[in-house]
Parts: structure tokens; sequence; C-alpha cells
């Protein structure tokens, strides 16, 4: 994919694209990564069709494509530019949280074969929730900055934090997410890309989640 990309997809692009052109006018890695998420959000036969263009593409050349592929190539990038911005269902955030872990052991392989062995007590956390994957249409919720493992206790105090921000706010908006995570972040990263506790800490998990709840609601009126 990041050969592709980093060729120029110019001739592809249509008007009405907003987010499809700002992913993929990216580092090519980061491109083919973003490409990779949103094309799960495809049905089957929508995937299908859209890779076997995209390997003619890289074997041969986009020259070969003909008239009626080079639209159906087009009109796959303006149902990926829709997809990208509806929320994901439960069996796609499902499928998305696999291939986070996969991901995450190529980027720490030191962790690889403790994330296979300790399955549930080391789930990968999304520092911006999956719930809201949709109001970052051209950002790959997958991203390695997106990433980190944790200890199931730390994961789920975090998601207590979560659970209260979505009461709270129902209808958030992007920078009210990314303001949200920053603050959980900002309490929790100790404990980020480790498989037990950080030492010399001042406080515990618990305490570190009574501080963020603090600043939560210091942010965002109606927390409870």
């Amino acid at each position: 994919m990041g050969g592709i990309i980093g060729k120029g997809l110019g001739s592809f692009m249509t008007k009405g694209l907003e987010w499809v052109p700002k992913a993929l006018g990216r580092e090519p890695a980061m491109a083919a990564g973003w490409l990779r998420s949103a094309l799960k959000r495809l049905p089957n036969q929508e995937q299908q069709t859209f890779r076997q263009l995209w390997r003619k593409v890289a074997l041969e050349g986009e020259q070969v494509l003909s008239r009626g592929e080079r639209e159906a190539l087009r009109g796959l990038f303006i149902r990926l530019e829709q997809v990208v911005r509806e929320p994901l269902s439960p069996s796609l955030k499902n499928s998305l949280r696999a291939d986070a872990r996969e991901y995450y052991k190529k980027l720490y392989p030191q962790f690889a074969r403790i994330l296979e062995d300790f399955r549930e007590k080391l789930p990968i956390h999304h520092r911006r929730p999956l719930q809201y994957a949709q109001l970052f249409p051209a950002d790959d919720i997958n991203a390695a900055e997106n990433l980190t493992m944790l200890q199931k206790y730390v994961h789920q105090e975090i998601n207590s934090l979560w659970v209260r921000f979505r009461k709270a706010q129902p209808n958030p908006t992007a920078d009210e997410v990314k303001q949200a995570a920053e603050i959980i972040d900002g309490y929790f990263e100790p404990w980020y890309h480790r498989v037990d506790d950080p030492p010399g800490l001042s406080r515990t998990a618990g305490e570190a989640s009574e501080a963020a709840l603090r600043e939560l609601r210091r942010h965002f009126p109606g927390l409870e």
C-alpha cells in the first residue's frame, strides 16, 4: 500500500472528497495504516473489489485499468469517505481490537509472547476510544501512537472514566475527546507499555483515577 500511495493517487481522487485525500496524503506508512483500518468498514464484497483493483495497480500500474475499473476505484474512495464518518459497529470494534493487538506485537516484539500467554490480563488500550473513531476520520484509530498495553485493572480504571465522560457528554466534539484523552493520559502514562506496576509511584491507579476524575469535572460540568 505504502508504495502505491507514495506515487500519488491524484487521478483517483474526485470532487467531494475531504478526509480520504488528507489521510492518503500523509507519509506512506501512515497512509497505509489508515487505509487498512478504513477498508474494514466496507462490506466484504467492496473490500474484495478494492483489493483486486489495488493489486492490479501495484503489479501493472494504473494505466492498465479500464475506464470501468477506474470509475469503480473512484467510487470505492467515495464510499470510504462516507464510512469513516460513521460510528463503528460492535463487530467492527472487535475486529479492530484484534488487529490492534497483532499490530502492537509487531511494534513491541519483546511483549509478543507475554501478550499471547496473558491475553485477558494485558488488554491493548485505545487512548482515543473506538467509540469516537468517526470524529477523527482522517486518523488511523489503530495507529501506534493511539495504542498502549495495560494491566487489566488499570484498563478498568480508565474505562470507568470514559463511561462517566460519555454520560456527561453524549455528543462530544473531536476537541473534547482529545482533551479528555490528554487528561487521562497525563495521570496514567506511568502504567503504559508495562506488564507490572511502575516503581516509585507516589499514588496507586485508583488514586490516579480519582485525580483524573477531579480534573475532568473541572473541564466538563455535569460529569459525575
